[in-house]
């Protein structure tokens, strides 16, 4: 069993935690605020109260040893730099995601030694994870492990005469090729209801239904373009 830690219970992190419990991760939850904490107990999930400012800290809970990612998601974009610096002077191996909250922040936390960046605007679709499988978690945590690659999750808008309107969900090959999750669907002829994928239904897609995805921006700028062709 993958062993993570999730460094803050912000909205992000409430989010991440859903995810890896709900398929068999061991998850411990650090927060420095003794409120977010008890929340977190309510919740059903293991946490303990950490402002983990001293390397100890870290190594007090298995940062070093035997912890396979840590996803630094506080509400304190200071501390979230201080925590990624520390963790990866103690594990040069360690998976690490830090919240970032302006753009300008990135270049400094990758060189902290984040492997990937995600903002709280690329996770506005995150509710969208809870029904990714045991497989494609693993794969999330592939991605954002990547050096080329960004972790980011995006709505696509199938626009008139693209050559996916028309075409049932299963039918779609492309996402495979593109290295992309398919999450689900907001359908315009449902008031905008998401579909989720997993859900198992064969929806056929029409102009002006959308997308969401998760995936490197790269493969998703590829993507969108390809779909217009």
């Amino acid at each position: 069993m993958k062993k993570v830690i999730v460094f803050g219970y912000s909205k992000t992190g409430r989010e991440i935690v859903k995810i890896l419990n709900k398929d068999d991760y061991d998850v411990l939850i650090i927060d420095e605020n003794p409120l977010h904490v008890g929340q977190a107990n309510t919740d059903g999930f293991y946490a303990k109260h950490s402002s983990f400012n001293e390397d100890q800290m870290l190594q007090d809970v298995g940062i070093g040893e035997d912890i396979d990612a840590l996803f630094c998601v506080s509400t304190n974009d200071s501390l979230n730099l201080f925590v990624t610096l520390s963790a990866r002077s103690l594990d040069a191996n360690l998976k690490i995601l830090t919240l970032i909250y302006k753009k300008d922040d990135e270049k400094k936390m990758l060189l902290a030694g984040a492997n990937r960046t995600i903002s709280p605007y690329e996770v506005g679709a995150l509710k969208a994870y809870r029904i990714i499988d045991k497989p494609k978690v693993s794969k999330v945590l592939d991605i954002f492990s990547r050096q080329k690659n960004k972790l980011a999750l995006n709505e696509i808008f199938i626009p008139e005469g693209s050559m996916l309107d028309g075409v049932y969900c299963n039918d779609i090959t492309l996402f495979k090729e593109y290295n992309l999750i398919f999450l689900g669907i907001l359908d315009k002829e449902l008031g905008d209801k998401f579909i989720f994928f997993a859900d198992g239904i064969n929806h056929k897609l029409d102009s002006h239904d959308v997308l969401i995805v998760l995936g490197s921006k790269a493969e998703i700028k590829r993507f969108k373009e390809r779909i217009v062709e």
